[in-house]
């Protein structure tokens, strides 16, 4: 009985080697979390039960599991896009040749295909986006795939522009001075501003600000007219007119004419012509100089992929060389209500069995699940120092049960000899 108890000691102390060992082997594997070896004493129930009391020894140990140990690991920054750590709860998921796989190692690269794999080839699973509607993502998974196709070209429909006009610029009478953009006496600022074509050349308009207030007063209206003047990006005028009359209100606020609209029937570079609808909301009149605070205007030329960016909500998107991003998917999380469930496989991953339950997916940073750091991975939570006590606390026992078979060998030559 002596030997089979130590025999159970040296077993479990191998097994506790064992695990320590592999902890310490993957102290620098992305996303590894680390295990510890499990035992429980062992004792015969006939015997016990024959004797009736509490004198009957154990028969030795047996190693009830390998508990995983899930805590997060340290994020280290990497400066590759494409590289994933969780902050938080949940795993990547890897589709295996139809069988989803699950991960916390966040290394990933574009294969050939365009698709976001892992080091093994195996594809990351996410959300496609909803066409035309923005930020909105689909709720089958499947494949994320990067889509580099070129960005074509939007025409400008909108612009807005929000001004300071100046108060004290004097009035101009429009009747006697009308509005011409050769005649620098005839409006009181300017400002040049740039719209695309259907094509998307940049092309240049103008906008001038008049003061047709008349000689002022506290009963006059202050109204500003605008002029637009637009040419092509060789410098030929090819429209202009009257866009809109700002009028203000004693304090400055405009309470009328705050839109217009900009007809260009023709760039003559093959493009189509533009209708922009030109918005001046915000604009005030104040002692202030002339001045554009803001100008926001839609439309970009074509432009070709250039990289890609991951956002906390696992949305990816393909930025171009025309200063625009495309979504092209959003990644997949999935957590589970028992990770110890979970059964570790090669290549850092782990597969769902019923014990771990069903896998709850959902985008980053809901449902409990952690938020996506672009360009960064969640190293190893192996401790070492605290490997390296426990690994000589297990050769401790190790040699400890081998004298105990040695001490066993001792007393049974004893007997022998009688």
């Amino acid at each position: 009985m002596g030997y089979n108890t130590a025999v159970s000691g040296l077993d479990a102390a191998q097994t506790d080697l064992n695990t320590i060992g592999n902890n310490i082997a993957n102290v620098n594997t992305v996303g590894f979390k680390s295990s510890n070896a499990q035992f429980g004493d062992l004792y015969a129930a006939s015997i016990a039960g024959a004797a009736g009391n509490n004198t009957t020894p154990g028969i030795g140990v047996s190693t009830v599991a390998l508990s995983q140990n899930f805590t997060q690991g340290n994020v280290t920054t990497t400066g590759n896009p494409l590289d994933m750590a969780i902050n938080g709860g949940g795993f990547f998921i890897l589709n295996n040749n139809g069988t989803n796989d699950y991960s916390r190692n966040g290394q990933f690269q574009i294969s050939s295909g365009g698709y976001l794999t892992n080091n093994a080839g195996l594809p990351l699973q996410g959300y496609q986006p909803v066409s035309g509607t923005p930020g909105k993502f689909a709720t089958v998974l499947g494949n994320l795939k990067i889509d580099k196709s070129a960005m074509l070209p939007q025409a400008t429909t909108q612009a807005g522009l929000v001004a300071n006009l100046n108060a004290t610029d004097p009035a101009i009478n429009t009747v006697t001075t009308p509005f011409s953009v050769s005649n620098p006496n005839s409006y009181n600022s300017s400002t040049t501003t740039q719209v695309y074509d259907s094509l998307g050349t940049a092309q240049n308009v103008t906008l001038y600000f008049v003061n047709a207030s008349g000689t002022g007063g506290a009963n006059q209206p202050n109204n500003w007219d605008v002029y637009y003047a637009a040419n092509n990006s060789n410098g030929n005028p090819v429209s202009s007119g009257s866009l809109t009359t700002l009028t203000f209100n004693n304090s400055g606020t405009l309470v009328s004419g705050a839109s217009g609209t900009i007809n260009v029937t023709s760039w003559g570079n093959g493009s189509s012509g533009s209708s922009v609808n030109v918005s001046f909301s915000g604009s005030t009149l104040t002692y202030s100089p002339f001045a554009v605070t803001s100008e926001t205007i839609n439309g970009y030329a074509p432009g070709t992929y250039s990289s890609i960016s991951i956002q906390k909500n696992g949305a990816v998107d393909a930025n171009f060389t025309n200063g625009q991003s495309r979504a092209v998917g959003q990644v997949a999380l999935a957590n589970f209500a028992n990770l110890q469930g979970l059964s570790p496989t090669s290549g850092n991953l782990w597969q769902a069995t019923a014990a771990a339950g069903n896998p709850l997916v959902n985008a980053p940073g809901t449902a409990g699940l952690g938020a996506i750091q672009s360009g960064a991975v969640e190293s190893s939570n192996v401790g070492l120092s605290s490997q390296l006590v426990a690994m000589l606390v297990a050769q401790q026992a190790y040699q400890a049960n081998t004298q105990t078979i040695k001490t066993q060998q001792q007393d049974t030559a004893v007997l022998l000899q009688l």
